[in-house]
């Protein structure tokens, strides 16, 4: 057990730059917005908006949402989330255990006294520990600019919202940076897992957003979807507690089942020399 937090501290270390890049570059896009959304007028907006077709409006997000600074924010920033952030945690989690074998220091770092379930799984932890501290800069980073802006305090400074938000934009990146996780202990190779962990994450979203375009019979394949069981806006906006609820269970059980089987593959896999 020491090895594995020796580990996890090793890489936290190694990454404590990227980690305070990535989580500043992210909170300050966020400052940037909600300094825009200080000079909009978000009530006319919302009339400018009514004029448009149904349909395009059911794309862009509901008139309630646009004229909201907490559902404008919400849909500037945390429906690309998934660009901001989601892309390189793909990157990274393909290369954590792969970049060990095509460097061919696997061997070396298994005949510590480590098995090979706490050395997958220091990696992983990482890999979260990461995910939650670069979100949390981002957070913090934002709730410092909403206290800051007239417009957010006229509308209500929801701590709780913005708690429930922050775990759902967790377990949300966690589950897609899992899929690429998942890829590198079966192919043990980073482009194979990048490919693989873009492919899927590409897809998600378009089933996630698009299937309301779909033909009626087959509108359920929308439940495989990860982005399907992300709903930022709703928390925030409309304090759905009961969608905040199914979603953070069913993101909880995908992140759950991606980190199992990819410790059951890992200790079966045989690795190449």
């Amino acid at each position: 057990m020491k090895r594995f937090f020796s580990t996890v501290k090793e890489l936290i270390f190694e990454k404590k730059f990227t980690i305070l890049i990535l989580g500043g570059v992210i909170g300050l896009l966020s400052f940037y917005i909600i300094v825009i959304i200080e000079d909009i007028d978000l009530q006319a907006m919302e009339g400018f908006f009514s004029v448009y077709p149904e349909d395009l409006m059911a794309f862009l997000g509901d008139l309630e949402v646009i004229a909201n600074p907490y559902g404008f924010w919400a849909m500037e920033l945390l429906s690309f989330i998934w660009l901001y952030a989601g892309i390189y945690l793909i990157f990274m989690a393909s290369s954590l255990l792969s970049r060990d074998v095509e460097n061919k220091t696997i061997d070396l770092s298994l005949s510590k006294p480590i098995s090979r379930y706490n050395f997958l799984g220091s990696k992983i932890t990482f890999l979260y520990v990461f995910n939650m501290t670069v979100i949390g800069i981002f957070f913090l980073i934002t709730l410092g600019s909403m206290v800051a802006s007239s417009t957010f305090r006229t509308e209500g400074i929801f701590l709780e919202r913005l708690f429930a938000t922050y775990f759902s934009v967790v377990l949300f990146l966690g589950a897609l940076a899992m899929v690429a996780k998942f890829s590198s202990t079966i192919f043990l190779s980073t482009k194979k897992s990048v490919a693989v962990g873009v492919m899927v994450l590409f897809i998600m979203f378009f089933l996630g957003s698009f299937y309301v375009y779909m033909d009626e019979a087959i509108q359920g394949i929308k439940y495989i979807s990860i982005f399907y069981y992300y709903n930022p806006v709703d928390y925030l906006v409309k304090a759905d507690s009961a969608l905040f609820t199914r979603d953070i269970i069913v993101l909880g059980i995908i992140n759950g089942v991606l980190i199992a089987g990819s410790l059951f593959v890992f200790s079966k896999k045989d690795i190449p020399n």
